[in-house]
């Protein structure tokens, strides 16, 4: 899963960064495992580490940073913070599910994405001497073009892929589609709906994990809604810094498309499957 571009330029962090990739390898490679006390001890083994990792790695590299004045620190510090409680809340959900196999899916599917999310944008500007300045937006920008401007950023920084060309017109959803809603608060009030097709969340997958998807499962569904978080905070942050207030609330997966709008939609037709916008605001 480890890919060179990851790398920030700073061997201490590049190191415990691999380990992070090879943990989670491991929780894919167990899910493939018909023994359930060996998928339960794993899973016990990769939560220590990843306690033990935002206890040591995050205090060392918040303490590099502190030793560097580095900029955007308490930002960071921030990130971690939230990591730490999203870990221990991962721990109570596998040990309340003893396991279940749905439940290490779903725990895998978050952790890659986030972890290429972290070291691939956030920790990169580690290993420069100031902060990397974020894309801004235009004051005129629309929240339209905010959103399709992330998904191009993000697909670019986390699976190293060009967006292509985008087409402003009514997505007609397959059958197959998986459509992931979350809300939007501030300035701009209502909602984004994420369609993907089955081919672009495979492909996705398997760009993220190496791992081989036939059909789509929890795991998809979690890295979908981790990837649907990280490109709508992003274009949040578009649309806050053209002089609006925005927020998000948490991403959910929903069935169907009924009653979302199709006026303000976009979507990319890329190589790698299909991935379509619709931004309900008012």
């Amino acid at each position: 899963m480890w890919k060179e571009r990851y790398k920030v330029g700073i061997e201490l962090v590049d190191t415990q960064h691999k380990q992070l990739f090879d943990n989670s390898d491991k929780l894919i490679q167990i899910l493939e495992s018909e023994d359930a006390q060996a998928k339960k001890q794993e899973c016990k083994s990769v939560i220590l580490f990843l306690k033990d990792y935002a206890v040591n790695h995050f205090a060392q590299e918040e303490g590099y940073m502190e030793s560097t004045n580095y900029s955007d620190i308490e930002r960071h510090k921030v990130l971690h913070k939230v990591f730490i409680n999203t870990v221990h809340a991962l721990e109570k959900k596998l040990l309340d599910s003893d396991f279940a196999i749905e439940t290490i899916k779903e725990v895998v599917g978050f952790l890659t994405t986030w972890f290429i999310y972290h070291i691939a944008k956030v920790d990169q500007q580690l290993g420069k001497a100031e902060k990397i300045a974020d894309v801004k937006a235009d004051a005129k920008s629309s929240y339209l073009d905010c959103f399709s401007q992330s998904v191009r950023n993000v697909l670019d920084m986390m699976v190293g892929i060009s967006a292509g060309n985008i087409s402003y017109d009514p997505y007609p959803a397959g059958k197959d589609d998986i459509f992931v809603k979350i809300g939007l608060i501030g300035d701009y009030q209502g909602d984004a709906v994420f369609t993907f097709s089955k081919k672009i969340t495979l492909g996705l997958i398997k760009a993220m994990t190496t791992a081989e998807l036939n059909e789509i499962d929890e795991l998809a569904y979690s890295a979908l809604r981790e990837i649907t978080n990280i490109i709508s905070g992003s274009a949040s942050a578009l649309i806050s810094a053209g002089g609006k207030v925005s927020d998000i609330t948490p991403p959910r997966v929903i069935t169907d498309l009924e009653g979302v709008s199709d006026k303000n939609s976009f979507y990319f037709d890329m190589p790698l499957g299909r991935l379509a916008v619709s931004v309900n605001v008012g």
